[in-house]
């Protein structure tokens, strides 16, 4: 047997150049309707969400910033008492460093590394999709308890002194 080369082919029928490119056209399609935009995985519109999201957390802990200079304008000001200021502490520090400082440079980076790599995809573009939607939902749910009054309220980054048992 040395010497002896094995060839495998597969048999497919001919497909021809205009209905090949028609069927990747339809393979690499966004889908459509809601259930489309839900489930889609592609990396730019995956990093266009994480960026828009990004930037709208931004702005919320901008607002947060605003009312603790707001707050500390003047002496004895009684805009916000001091449960709610160290909530708005801690809401603007987590704000700023886990919903736009880490998540807009991760936007930027499944946006653009696969168009610098030259690839089609990104790795994992489920896990990445899926990662997308947890974000929101964490994010959502930390301003959600905000608004409940249940909000943290250990400092900007919950270090262990202010976080510990009162």
């Amino acid at each position: 047997m040395m010497g002896t080369e094995i060839e495998f082919t597969r048999e497919e029928p001919a497909l021809g150049e205009l209905a090949t490119r028609e069927w990747l056209t339809r393979t690499w399609a966004t889908p459509k309707g809601l259930n489309g935009w839900l489930s889609n995985v592609d990396h730019k519109t995956i990093g266009r969400r994480s960026l828009i999201v990004a930037v709208c957390f931004f702005a919320l802990g901008g607002l947060l910033a605003l009312l603790m200079r707001v707050q500390l304008a003047k002496p004895d000001n009684t805009l916000v008492g001091p449960d709610l200021y160290n909530q708005l502490f801690t809401m603007h520090g987590s704000t700023m460093m886990f919903l736009f400082a880490v998540p807009v440079m991760q936007a930027l980076g499944v946006y653009l590394v696969p168009l610098m790599v030259g690839t089609r995809a990104i790795a994992f573009p489920r896990l990445n999709a899926f990662a997308f939607w947890i974000y929101l939902f964490g994010g959502v749910m930390l301003y959600v308890a905000f608004a409940l009054n249940i909000g943290p309220d250990t400092g900007w980054f919950s270090y262990v002194p202010l976080a510990g048992p009162q």
